[in-house]
């Protein structure tokens, strides 16, 4: 048999099997099944019952599209979706005008997606181990925005109606005005700032955290059972970072990657160095419990320069607040008691209308607290978290 003959007898073969199989699903039935029952076991055990039914009816729909293989068929109840993936009985509460603002939201949310900030924010998010998906987490912003911009124009509408009905045309510039900087606040600032607080949580916890690591190493246990141990262990916020690069390892990543994954994620200068020294040492090769220890004392160091740092800070505030607190009181007194004595023409001999009571009640009531206030807050900030 020449090849010729043998290539139009196997071409023949592969018909007869493609005209069999036209009326047959190419789809495994069994593995579909398997696949369903799998994820619904998977959302049972997180579900307390009450979406049961919703749940049942997604894996029946989804059950659908695989076995026919009509995507068009898929519904996702984005609602739903919203309230699942919410703990707050104030989300789930505003989630329902989500509806109504459809398409004004999902454009919105695309503009986000699209631009630069949208990496950003997705950064955060990642980084704040917050546990929600981009979108879901930009949808939700975007709702409480339009809901407090809603509130706060509703505020000037009735007070510009009783003051002045012609600043009534200055509420869409404050509606859009509050609605844009809502969004950056909740959508792109609050996430940045969990995010850097948790890095300072971080920095606390790491001297403790790097001389267990170095003490367990020294005793012949190995870096995956250490990563364990810190894991297990109450370090706060470090433990449960610590937790999420185990998981990484168990799922099949590399021990150095995800060690990179964790210092890429982490706001904390002081974590990122010790990973990146670990990292280092098992690729170079060394005393990986010697280099840990050796990074311990460095974040100790630091950490003490900034505690001497703040308290050379404090000595500067401390003459402030007694110039504040003290002399400026006592003197604005002693000015507002010779400027209103019953003496001389209308009863004002220094500084007449000036130091009048409004004024001297402005600047106790209003102006002092403010300062005392912002002094408190700046302190709160530079305060290092040792």
């Amino acid at each position: 048999m020449s090849d010729t003959d043998k290539l139009s007898l196997l071409k023949k073969e592969l018909a007869k099997k493609s005209d069999k199989g036209k009326d047959k699903s190419d789809v495994d039935l069994d593995a579909v099944q398997n696949i369903v029952s799998k994820l619904k076991k998977k959302d049972g055990a997180k579900s307390d019952g009450s979406g049961y039914a919703v749940v049942e009816g997604n894996l029946k729909e989804l059950r659908e599209i695989i076995a026919e293989g009509k995507l068009s068929k898929l519904n996702i109840d984005t609602e739903t979706k919203l309230v699942d993936s919410s703990d707050s009985k104030l989300e789930k509460l505003l989630i329902k005008i989500y509806k109504p603002f459809q398409n004004v939201i999902t454009g919105i949310v695309k503009l986000i997606i699209k631009n630069q900030i949208g990496r950003k924010i997705a950064y955060y998010i990642y980084s704040a181990n917050i546990k929600r998906s981009l979108v879901q987490h930009l949808v939700l912003s975007v709702i409480f925005s339009i809901v407090i911009s809603f509130i706060v124009s509703l505020g000037f509408f009735l007070f510009f109606t009783f003051v002045s009905p012609l600043f009534l045309i200055t509420l869409p510039f404050i509606f859009f005005g509050m609605l844009v900087l809502l969004i950056i606040i909740f959508a792109y600032i609050v996430p940045m700032q969990k995010a850097k607080r948790i890095g300072v949580m971080i920095d606390t916890e790491l001297p403790y955290a790097l001389r267990h690591i170095s003490t367990e190493l020294q005793a012949g246990i190995g870096l995956y059972n250490v990563l364990q141990s810190i894991a297990k262990n109450d370090y706060g916020v470090l433990s449960d970072d610590m937790n999420r690069t185990v998981l990484e390892i168990e799922n099949g990543t590399d021990t150095k990657t995800a060690l990179r994954h964790a210092a890429l994620r982490s706001q904390s200068q002081n974590y990122n160095i010790a990973l990146f020294h670990i990292v280092r040492t098992l690729n170079t090769g060394g005393n990986l419990a010697q280099t840990i220890n050796g990074v311990a004392e460095s974040v100790s160091f630091d950490l003490m320069e900034e505690a001497k740092a703040f308290g050379e800070k404090m000595n500067f505030f401390g003459i402030i607040f007694i110039f504040v607190a003290i002399v400026l009181p006592v003197f604005a007194v002693i000015l507002g008691a010779i400027a209103n004595a019953p003496l001389g023409t209308d009863g004002a001999l220094f500084l007449p209308g000036v130091m009048s009571p409004t004024t001297l009640s402005l600047l106790f009531l209003v102006a002092m607290p403010i300062v005392f206030i912002f002094i408190i807050y700046y302190i709160k900030i530079i305060e290092p978290k040792v």
